[in-house]
């Protein structure tokens, strides 16, 4: 009881390290610093908040993850290639995370996500990817759109977008 998240969010664990639906915030000073796997700095702001959750599949760094089945509600996958209702989102994950492993996603605040191409900045994103599962696209859709873009496709990182992450709806 009262277990202090002290690891990186880009540790994974092949054992349910905290409980499955654990919520950790990271202040702005630290997602500030945040940095891609190259070293490239990704320009983020604000505080955001992560949670803690098993996945189904392999996840890719920079996927939307939704809930994996009503069976596993705790276990998470990509969402679709052709978008799902934003109510089974449960974030973004910002490291690569195995199938049946566990780790942390972003699930409000700012983060990188891959999206299709011709995002500009200030567009709403949805989970209508196109061809690639976990990818967002731009929409006007109500029911799916999740995140508004702070850049456009292939900023900060080739394939991606830096997004506000408006907030879990569907844990």
């Amino acid at each position: 009881m009262g277990t202090v998240k002290t690891d990186s969010f880009n540790t994974t664990y092949s054992y349910e390290a905290y409980p499955v639906g654990s919520l950790r915030q990271e202040s702005a000073d630290e997602v500030v610093a945040a940095e891609h796997t190259d070293g490239t700095a990704l320009g983020l702001e604000g505080d955001r908040t992560w949670m803690f959750v098993k996945t189904g599949e392999a996840i890719g760094i920079y996927d939307c993850v939704v809930h994996n089945a009503i069976a596993t509600p705790k276990v998470v996958k990509k969402c679709a290639a052709d978008g799902v209702k934003d109510y089974t989102v449960v974030g973004i994950a910002q490291n690569a995370i195995a199938s049946g492993y566990y780790g942390w996603v972003v699930v409000k605040g700012e983060c990188v996500v891959d999206v299709a191409a011709g995002i500009t900045a200030g567009q709403y994103l949805d989970t209508d990817g196109g061809t690639t599962a976990g990818d967002l696209n731009d929409s006007t859709t109500a029911e799916t759109l999740l995140a508004t873009a702070k850049t456009a496709t292939d900023s900060p990182v080739t394939g991606t977008v830096a997004c506000l992450l408006w907030g879990n709806k569907g844990w």
